[in-house]
């Protein structure tokens, strides 16, 4: 496991490649509980205190190689309720963008979400990326592309994997932190594994969509 000690990395908007390949595609990973330990309340730990699940480093930087994008995706919602600072999770995101980055693991875009409509003042409004809902899914085929339904979805819980499933996408589900516990919603995974680095290493082979792309 690796120790972490606001703005997104964007792509460029309508890159093609005129040769065979797969088209753009993504995979949208669930922060707490899929990338990275919560703390023991399930909220986001300090920087310095926080790891990443076991094989999750080095899945990320293969999957990211075989040329998917990478999007974060969760809904933050001690900040949102106010039981943790937003400064608090700004430090915490520069800390996880900086272990990314020393590990050549390039963020597209970051869609965590630290509002909600009941939130505290200030945080009390809607996002269009608050899971279940899919405007972090919309955006990026808007903004990189994808193609939704190449991409994956993968979460500890049935809230971003609902999500997932609305847009389009395929959804796996990771059997660490709440391991869809939640229940929040049915949802019938197209792949389960114990690890998102698990997850991860199956979608970097999948080479079973290549088309041409002009």
């Amino acid at each position: 496991m690796n120790s972490l000690s606001d703005s997104s990395c964007q792509a460029p908007r309508g890159l093609v490649s005129d040769s065979w390949g797969p088209p753009p595609r993504g995979v949208f990973v669930d922060v707490l509980g899929t990338l990275v330990e919560p703390a023991e309340s399930g909220q986001f730990p300090a920087a310095c205190d926080a790891t990443f699940y076991e094989g999750v480093l080095d899945a990320l930087f293969h999957v990211t190689q075989a040329g998917w994008n990478l999007y974060l995706v969760g809904n933050i919602s001690s900040v949102a309720f106010g039981e943790q600072s937003l400064e608090d999770w700004r430090e915490f995101q520069a800390g996880l963008r900086d272990i990314l980055k020393s590990q050549g693991i390039r963020v597209t875009r970051d869609y965590t979400c630290v509002d909600h409509p009941e939130g505290i003042k200030g945080r009390d409004r809607d996002s269009v990326y608050l899971l279940p809902g899919t405007g972090a899914m919309h955006h990026a085929s808007q903004e990189d592309g994808v193609s939704l339904p190449l991409c994956w979805v993968l979460g500890d819980s049935t809230i971003e994997l609902v999500a997932g499933w609305r847009a389009g996408c395929r959804v796996a589900a990771v059997r660490t932190g709440v391991a869809l516990g939640d229940r929040t919603f049915h949802v019938d995974p197209e792949l389960q594994t114990a690890t998102a680095a698990d997850a991860l290493r199956l979608i970097s082979r999948d080479m079973t969509m290549l088309r041409r792309v002009a």
